[in-house]
């Protein structure tokens, strides 16, 4: 049987994990199962709880990794990143699973088209008024769902897949509410089945009291527009928020807008009768429409709690206008999209008077390690059949655990038709593009298939595997964003003064007037930086999670190396250089010609004027 991963993001959660913990580790039934708990910077007592939970199952394949309180989606991707199994279940701090739950989602992989599979939230007779009115509210938009087959997959009970998770490049983190839709219509658009069973029940514990209703609903309706504004053609919803649902926060925007119109006209002794009574004709019509749904509602489940309909949902679409009002503001005002804006933290008796987060690091977490980082070696190329099978023969010869991607940039040599003999995942372009666009795409690659770091070989061989150690060290220390091997920093440097440029046929260039360019533009870049520069034009690099995740979208094309280091500081992205050992061209010939050298030293100085005066990546970088 396949393993399964459950993904846990927790945030002030006291009040709830332990109920929670205790539901999913009783769908244990034979398969491999681990637990993975990402406590994202709690302020209540939840990470007391975790390592007491953690410490009282030292046999249990049971993790907690510190989140960096970026949001609910970043800290389930810190999840997933983590996840060893095949099957991901992500399963929120406020759910308890009934028996069986896991049995019955799983059951739907067995169709390889199912990326994702939805549970189904039961009512909790013990909870408050509000709380039981939401439950069936939702209970009874699941009714409407007919078959097996939806377009949304909430998250927070629910299961995915992790390659397809991995391959469209996980939850997007600049969401608050409304990750799950815009994960559901990703997967969708990329061809994959979305599933909802039934039969995999679970408790939700809603928020408590029309204060805490009114509260999660404005963060409901804010992610919604925010989803809108991303997919324009969801405007009219999808399979648990229908077109009705969704008319209604517009209808009450249009009511509001009368009356506070005919109130204008009143105080002006305009004629506002005609207006003050269609807007409140607008409103009724909105209560009755609720109230046939409520009565529906308590007939289907024998419950009078969905009576209270037309007052919690009239208030939940003054909620959802007063969420387009503020979403409007910040975009006018070209403020940048926050998980915040919409999804706030959630404040519970046990977390309020608390000031700081507890130390999940504390010695006495009792809980596995986070799986080891994935790292794809990254080798861009053009023209380089004469050297490409001994770089990549020596990456897997030194480094044996690390994937290996070759974008081919155009080559017009052999190198096209040595790539299917390598062995090897590879990209090609049609035409040469320039290294700096060859990055970009094995970034955005490695991004969208879930790899933590990229390691950077060059294609001629003058980069040596044995030293990949060295840059990655930094990286898995926490000391850097991004390594940069450095020819001319340390001990080596007196081992990168050949008396010609590397390379056997190489154009001839003397190595003194190379060097002299080098060096002004290192220190230029050092005084632009702020940061010591020695190797302006080192390609030999190592990338970390935070710096593939900018990269992958903003990685400088052309002459890349110089301005990639202005970009970098200018994003805030730390830097490391660590000493490399250079040798010649394992075999072809340098692609820089005299036009080309020129072309990129005009690109680079006006790099050096420009990108110091750009703004900053938004939202991209986690600040």
């Amino acid at each position: 049987m396949e393993g399964v991963s459950f993904v846990v993001p927790v945030h002030n959660g006291a009040a709830w994990i332990r109920d929670t913990f205790e539901s999913i580790l009783s769908q244990a039934d034979g398969r491999p199962m681990e637990v993975i708990v990402v406590d994202d910077c709690s302020r209540d007592e939840s990470s007391g709880i975790l390592r007491q939970l953690a410490e009282s199952r030292p046999l249990r394949n049971i993790a907690i990794i510190a989140g960096d309180g970026r949001g609910a989606a970043a800290a389930i991707n810190t999840g997933v990143r983590a996840a060893r199994f095949p099957i991901i279940c992500q399963v929120d701090q406020d759910v308890v699973l009934q028996a069986g739950w896991m049995r019955h989602v799983t059951e739907a992989f067995a169709d390889p088209a199912v990326a994702a599979v939805q549970g189904y939230y039961v009512s909790d007779r013990d909870a408050t008024l509000c709380a039981r009115a939401m439950s069936r509210d939702l209970e009874q938009r699941y009714a409407a769902i007919e078959g097996q087959n939806t377009d949304h997959v909430c998250t927070g009970n629910s299961a995915y897949r992790a390659e397809a998770l991995r391959r469209i490049g996980l939850f997007d983190e600049t969401f608050g509410y409304g990750y799950d839709n815009d994960m559901s219509y990703r997967l969708r658009a990329a061809g994959y089945r979305l599933a909802f069973c039934r039969t995999a029940r679970s408790v939700h514990r809603w928020r408590e009291g029309l204060a805490g209703y009114v509260v999660q609903q404005y963060g409901f309706g804010y992610g919604r527009i925010d989803l809108v504004a991303k997919h324009p053609t969801r405007f009219r919803g999808d399979s648990v928020s229908r077109a009705g649902m969704m008319s209604h926060p517009l209808l009450m925007s249009m009511a509001v807008a009368g009356l506070v119109s005919a109130l204008a006209m009143a105080v002006t002794a305009g004629p506002w009768r005609a207006l003050a009574w269609g807007s409140a004709a607008l409103l009724a019509g909105l209560a009755l429409e609720r109230f046939a749904a409520g009565v529906a509602a308590a007939r289907r489940f024998r419950d009078p709690t969905p009576l209270l309909f037309p007052a919690l949902h009239l208030a939940r679409d003054l909620a959802w206008v007063a969420a387009i009002a503020m979403w409007s503001a910040r975009r006018l005002g070209r403020r940048p999209r926050k998980p915040s804006h919409s999804m706030r933290p959630r404040v519970t008796p046990a977390s309020r008077g608390l000031q700081t987060p507890l130390d999940l690091d504390a010695p006495a977490v009792a809980a596995r390690p986070a799986r080891p980082m994935r790292i794809l070696c990254l080798i861009p190329a053009h023209n380089e059949a004469a050297s490409l099978t001994a770089v990549v023969g020596e990456v897997r010869r030194s480094q044996p655990d690390l994937d290996v991607l070759v974008v081919d940039d155009g080559s017009t040599d052999e190198t096209t038709s040595l790539l299917a003999r390598l062995d090897v995942r590879w990209l090609r372009f049609p035409e040469r593009m320039g290294v700096g666009c060859a990055m970009r795409a094995g970034l955005r690659y490695a991004a969208r298939l879930g790899y933590d770091v990229v390691a950077r070989v060059d294609g001629d061989g003058q980069h040596r595997a044995d030293d990949i150690d060295r840059l990655l060290a930094p990286i898995r220390d926490g000391r850097a964003d991004v390594v940069l091997g450095s020819r001319y920093a340390g001990p080596n440097a007196d081992l990168c003064s050949p008396r010609r440029l590397p390379g056997p046929k190489g154009p001839g260039l003397h190595v003194g007037m190379t060097r002299l360019l080098q060096r002004l533009l290192a220190i230029c870049l050092s005084a632009l930086t702020g940061r010591r520069v020695t190797d302006p034009t080192s390609g030999f690099c190592v990338v970390g999670p935070r710096a593939v995740r900018v990269l992958a979208e903003h990685h400088p094309t052309g002459y890349p190396e110089p301005e990639l280091r202005l970009f970098l500081s200018r994003n805030a992205l730390n830097v490391v250089e660590v000493p490399v050992r250079a040798r010649r061209r394992l075999g072809g010939r340098t692609s820089l010609t005299a036009g080309r050298l020129t072309a990129a030293g005009a690109r680079v100085a006006l790099a050096m004027l420009i990108v110091p005066l750009r703004c900053r990546v938004g939202g991209s970088i986690g600040d």
